[in-house]
């Protein structure tokens, strides 16, 4: 009995200086949540960084600091030399880029971030339309830690389908990857808010294009399977000709709850040319007033309407990236997949990949909806 008390008493004691030591620790620390580069003159670089400072009551601020070095490094040394408590890295969030800096390649930093023990490989990174420290310096009256509102923001977006994961691990795998190329999501300043205002296509390590990011959720049905997807979109009037919603040219129409799944095959290595199919259930959530009425006649022609559009979107998309030579969509390991011994690298790759031909067959099915009954 003696000797089950001792033992009590000595893991409460551990428990109890443990928690004394994480306190003197967060007070003697900074906790990095963002950090942004951007190009300086005489090729410097600046880095901006949001730091939250701790004190002894662990109540939490934030603060802004940004110097301008020769590497990133040195930057980051001149920062610490503003504070007086060590910045830790553990808690970084995100990463920024401004628009110059994504141009002329971002190579360097994925290396720097991915060597540092420090940094979670889950860390999202991202493009700033203009430069990274406008956006970070800004002040909100809505935002007290910029760093986790960043991190929600993109976070939210991908939980809802409305953007394409970047987190460092996937970038990292894609930007390793002998054919593949990856995308970035475009942050914006929007009056007293941060908006995600497009998709980054790059090709080794460098931006080389961008679309809106109305075109997320035609990226992702492109590149993987997933459920719970939203999606606006315009039809011809003469999708509904024999009904009483035909006043306008154009037709508006909402899709909810789509779940989308995707196959891809090589059909000719030469060209070389794939079949892309993808199949959609979804649910009808907005249309007219009056389509409800003759349902029957309806449904058939408006799923007809809903493929042609798709797949006249996904192939803008497709040949878009054929534009920018940025293959975000893998077909490159696709294709090194099924062809047996294919003698092929990056720069053959690129060479092909403008001239691939895709074949694109999208099935829609209503499977329910709030406006047929």
């Amino acid at each position: 009995m003696t000797s089950k008390k001792y033992l009590l008493l000595f893991m409460t004691t551990i428990i109890i200086l443990a928690g004394c030591t994480n306190q003197k620790i967060l007070e003697r620390t900074s906790l990095t949540t963002l950090i942004g580069y951007d190009p300086a003159e005489d090729d410097k670089i600046t880095v901006t960084a949001a730091i939250r400072q701790i004190n002894p009551e662990l109540e939490s601020k934030v603060e802004i600091q940004s110097a301008t070095a020769d590497t990133s490094r040195g930057a980051r040394t001149k920062i610490e030399l503003k504070t007086s408590r060590k910045i830790g890295a553990g808690q970084l969030r995100v990463v920024l880029y401004g628009e110059e800096i994504a141009k002329s390649g971002i190579e360097d930093s994925i290396h720097q971030l991915k060597m540092n023990p420090e940094i979670s490989n889950g860390i999202y990174l991202a493009v700033v339309e203009g430069k990274s420290n406008s956006l970070i310096e800004n002040k909100y009256k809505n935002i007290t830690d910029i760093g986790q509102h960043i991190f929600q923001l993109i976070d939210h977006n991908i939980d809802q389908n409305h953007a394409l994961s970047p987190t460092l691990h996937e970038v990292n795998r894609d930007y390793t990857s002998e054919l593949a190329d990856y995308s970035l999501p475009i942050l914006k300043k929007e009056g007293e808010y941060i908006e995600i205002s497009g998709i980054a296509f790059f090709q080794s390590a460098k931006m080389v294009g961008r679309l809106p990011s109305e075109d997320s959720l035609y990226l992702k049905m492109i590149r993987n399977n997933f459920k719970g997807g939203s999606l606006e979109m315009v039809l011809p009037s003469s999708t509904f000709e024999s009904t009483s919603a035909t006043s306008s040219e154009e037709i508006k129409i909402g899709l909810d709850s789509i779940n989308s799944s995707k196959k891809i095959k090589l059909i000719d290595k030469t060209v070389p040319e794939f079949n892309l199919t993808i199949t959609l259930d979804s649910r009808l959530i907005a249309v007219p007033v009056g389509l409800h009425e003759e349902e029957k006649k309806v449904l058939k022609n408006l799923e007809k309407a809903i493929n042609k559009k798709m797949e006249s979107e996904i192939n803008r998309i497709i040949r878009y990236s054929q534009e920018v030579n940025s293959d975000i969509f893998r077909f490159g390991e696709r294709y090194k997949a099924e062809v047996r011994k294919a003698n092929i690298d990056r720069e053959k790759w690129h060479e092909m990949y403008p001239e691939m031909k895709v074949n694109v067959t999208v099935k829609t099915h209503i499977v329910r909806d709030g406006v047929f009954h």
